[in-house]
């Protein structure tokens, strides 16, 4: 049986790693298109004031935060000897796709920093695709990944 501490740590990874994800699915569904078709420029332009602005700090908080509340979650059940192998696989899957979410902001973080001087749309078409690719389709599938298994695992983690 889980603990309060166990279910808390993961309620509190849960609600990161949705906010995380759910921000991540809106920029590809709703503004990926919509940047694509104000182009680069525009896009770089945004970011400046969103992604490097308050972003600098609700990004990582969400992202390091997140991964370290279910990190902490995982190795919470695994001190409760939590015998639920559908809550337990569940956590592991959790885990390993929010470290592998860190580091792919690895190779996505340098690109969006990588803004922080003004240049024109065609110097930034580069950086556009490169961030899509990594800051939004290969990291966000892996935070989705993450709080998909996290939902998971509180469904099952008392059963």
């Amino acid at each position: 049986m889980a603990t309060f501490r166990t279910r808390l740590l993961l309620v509190g990874a849960t609600i990161l790693n949705g906010i995380l994800a759910g921000g991540i699915v809106d920029r590809v569904i709703v503004g990926g298109p919509a940047w694509r078709d104000l182009g680069a420029g525009t896009w770089a332009e945004y970011s400046r004031h969103a992604d490097l602005g308050n972003g600098l700090i609700a990004y990582p908080v969400e992202a390091i935060g997140g991964a370290l509340l279910t990190i902490a979650g995982t190795l919470s059940n695994y001190f409760d000897h939590n015998i639920n192998r559908a809550a337990t696989i569940s956590l592991c899957c959790a885990t390993v796709f929010s470290i592998a979410g860190l580091i792919l902001t690895a190779k996505a973080a340098p690109i969006m920093l990588g803004l922080a001087a003004p240049e024109s749309g065609a110097a930034v078409q580069p950086a556009l695709d490169e961030f899509f690719l990594w800051g939004l389709y290969l990291r966000g599938t892996t935070d989705s990944l993450a709080f998909v298994a996290l939902t998971w695992a509180l469904a099952t983690l008392n059963r």
